[in-house]
């Protein structure tokens, strides 16, 4: 190979590891900054209290947060291991007439998806619950149950196929 030739094959490698070394340490910043620690559901519901005892005593979730609202509670969060869910009444939303998010509170119920890992056991917590889909085997290898939970939220516990 000519001298010229090796020169410009070289300057193009560089150039691809220069342009490509720039584009990850690029995506890295931007990861760096766009980081997501965790992901939490804000349930609104006319009333806290129901969906506070279908988590508690069904599942063993424990109540973190609680804020009043006159004689009720107005929002609540509830955690079980690395789950959390939070739940808000609508007239606590709609309080702060500025908050752009007030006018959507109540367009329409919001869909949980639950990973777990027993579905029979999660069907015996169930009993006595708005069952909307009872066990049933899907498409993608899972096993499903669907419930409307009291606030009229809708909750898919899955066990997903073993690997």
């Amino acid at each position: 190979m000519k001298p010229g030739t090796i020169f410009a094959v070289a300057a193009a490698a560089g150039l691809a590891l220069a342009t490509w070394t720039a584009f990850a340490a690029a995506r890295t910043n931007l990861e760096s900054k766009m980081m997501i620690n965790k992901s939490t559901p804000v349930l609104h519901v006319k009333s806290v209290e129901p969906s506070l005892k279908f988590w508690t005593e069904r599942f063993g979730f424990k109540k973190t947060v609680e804020v009043p609202e006159g004689d009720h509670l107005g929002f609540i969060a509830l955690e079980k291991g690395a789950v959390e869910v939070m739940y808000q009444t609508y007239s606590g939303m709609k309080a702060d007439s500025a908050n752009p998010l007030a006018e959507a509170v109540e367009r329409g119920p919001s869909f949980l998806f639950m990973e777990v890992s027993d579905i029979n056991a999660v069907a015996e917590s169930l009993k006595g619950a708005e069952i909307v889909q009872p066990i049933h085997d899907t498409f993608y290898g899972s096993k499903e149950i669907v419930v409307k939970e009291p606030g009229g939220h809708f909750v898919i516990f899955s066990q997903m196929p073993q690997r």
